[in-house]
């Protein structure tokens, strides 16, 4: 399988309740819409419960290219042809435990294996009558294997376990948890009224597949789609968690955003506007770039133009596109800009030079600063006489907001101040180093260097973060912490370092406090104790 490597957004979908409509289609807009989109580049694909099997029939419409994940994440396949990509299955203890306690309850669950290398859905015969509505469902599927006892039901490579209308789920889950390495599902069928008790490896779920999935793909950005409890965990876990208009209650509590239910192809129509609006900003970035090389190059001749970086220019442009909205003197200090949105300041570092600027114009008007971050760069090399491209260097990129939260607790004062708006912008940059002669310049040299012209030009917004108010900031809290945070005692700077999974985070956590989204509250032992504030 072949992986587009570029910096891009990667969108997961649940399907039963989330993608498939409730009669466990897919509709016409969907399928054109996701086909099209999918096309132009798209990164899309989806995470079920299902086996490869199952999903593979109702989503066959779909042009799908990349890996998908069934099983509620034991496997990572390829959709094209089921082929096992990764695989998150039981060990050998676990299954053993898993095993005992069925026999000794004397349960009847479904069993999937492999058996000579062909998966196989198996379950106990004479116990037919409490697995009968699933069989019945899949009176055509050539997995199904009616067995006689125990020993022949748990052959082969055992993968998943699935018991229907458990009785007494607290004995069940004592034993399938984490510890003895596994973890579980309850939910009800979407389709009918048994309840489903799922049980899978501890390395399973759907929320660690898709994290393998993104590590895969290299994505950027992870955009999780789901309905019901087995998606929870995949929200919390994505960039951003929607939850369709007809989900369960709790997980539109938890998701980020809310979107039009499963039967109105909320899933294609809300990819499909994000994917317009990107579309849209990258043609206004491009006029932008353009315009502030001209400036720069003196076609325009505007005043504070001529010196100013070309990435500054260009988020001048891009902010604030008039030239009469640019360079305009509010009491004792220039703005960059002043647009119908406020007042914009353009600052690459050194935020604290701001303070000055933000203590005069913030009691009256609403400010935004915009920091750009340089999350991606390639560098060119260019023959000056030709203009041709010599070498490209591998791209290099980083997903680090150290810089930027270092940045903004140099204004940290102004954090809970209504009219302030700060905005880290994500850029892509190309370095274009132009150079005469045949050989390629050694940029470690400074001699060398100085015979080249080099240009930071920026080619691409890949994402904007805006912190506007205590909401924004909370964004910025690492998932795993509001768990932690439910506690009575709170969460030390250590543990706040482990959830964001990055031990350079410190200045994070200050600027959450700052920001009135973290407050100390005492200490456990020499430590310091934190509690989330108001989210």
């Amino acid at each position: 399988m072949i992986i587009d490597k570029r910096m891009m957004t990667l969108y997961v979908t649940d399907l039963d309740g989330t993608l498939l409509k409730s009669d466990k289609t897919l509709s016409e807009y969907s399928k054109n819409t996701l086909n099209r989109l999918i096309e132009n580049g798209v990164c899309f694909t989806y995470a079920t419960a299902r086996s490869f099997a199952s999903a593979s029939p109702l989503v066959n419409s779909l042009k799908l290219n990349l890996p998908a994940v069934t099983f509620n994440g034991v496997f990572v396949i390829d959709p094209k042809n089921g082929e096992h990509l990764i695989e998150n299955i039981f060990t050998k203890k676990a299954l053993k435990a898993a095993e005992k306690f069925i026999r000794e309850n004397k349960l009847a669950p479904i069993v999937y294996s492999y058996i000579d290398g062909k998966e196989r859905v198996s379950y106990l015969e004479s116990r037919l009558g409490e697995v009968k509505a699933y069989v019945d469902s899949r009176a055509s599927d050539k997995r199904l294997r009616a067995v006689s006892d125990y020993k022949e039901l748990f052959e082969g490579k055992v993968f998943y376990l699935t018991l229907f209308n458990v009785a007494d789920t607290e004995k069940c889950d004592a034993v399938f948890c984490e510890e003895n390495g596994f973890s579980h599902n309850v939910q009800a069928d979407n389709y009918d009224d048994m309840v489903w008790y799922e049980i899978y490896s501890k390395n399973a779920g759907k929320e660690k597949a898709v994290l393998q999935l993104k590590k895969l793909l290299k994505a950027k950005e992870l955009i999780c789609f789901g309905d019901n409890f087995n998606d929870m965990a995949m929200l919390k876990n994505a960039d951003a968690g929607v939850a369709v208009e007809n989900a369960c209650g709790e997980l539109k509590t938890a998701a980020d955003i809310v979107i039009d239910s499963n039967d109105s192809d909320g899933v294609a129509r809300f990819i499909e506007r994000r994917e317009s609006d990107i579309s849209e900003k990258d043609k206004r970035f491009e006029q932008a770039v353009s315009a502030a090389f001209s400036r720069i190059k003196g076609a325009h001749g505007s005043v504070g133009t001529q010196n100013e970086k070309l990435i500054h220019s260009a988020l001048k442009n891009y902010y604030a596109p008039f030239s009469d909205e640019q360079e305009i003197k509010i009491g004792n200090y220039f703005a960059d800009a002043v647009s119908e949105n406020g007042i914009f300041e353009i600052q690459s570092k050194q935020l604290y030079r701001l303070n000055e600027k933000l203590s005069e114009f913030l009691p009256f008007a609403r400010v935004n600063v915009v920091y750009p971050l340089i999350c991606g760069m390639k560098t060119l090399f260019i023959n000056s006489e030709s203009g041709e491209i010599m070498h490209e260097a591998p791209e290099r990129s980083s997903d680090s907001l150290l810089s930027a939260f270092e940045e903004i607790y140099s204004i940290r004062r102004f954090l809970r101040d209504e009219n302030l708006t700060v905005i880290i912008v994500k850029l892509k940059i190309e370095k274009r180093v132009c150079f005469t002669g045949d050989k390629l310049p050694d940029l470690r040299s400074k001699s060398a260097r100085k015979k080249c012209v080099i240009e930071k030009v920026p080619v691409k917004i890949i994402g904007e973060i805006i912190l506007g108010c205590k909401a924004d900031y909370g964004k910025l809290v690492p998932k795993a912490l509001y768990e932690k945070s439910e506690m009575s005692d709170g969460f030390t700077k250590k543990e706040f370092l482990i959830a964001a999974g990055d031990a350079k985070s410190s200045l994070r956590l200050e600027v959450l406090r700052e920001a009135g989204v973290i407050k100390q509250i005492g200490k456990r032992s020499r430590e310091y104790l934190y509690k989330l504030e108001g989210l």
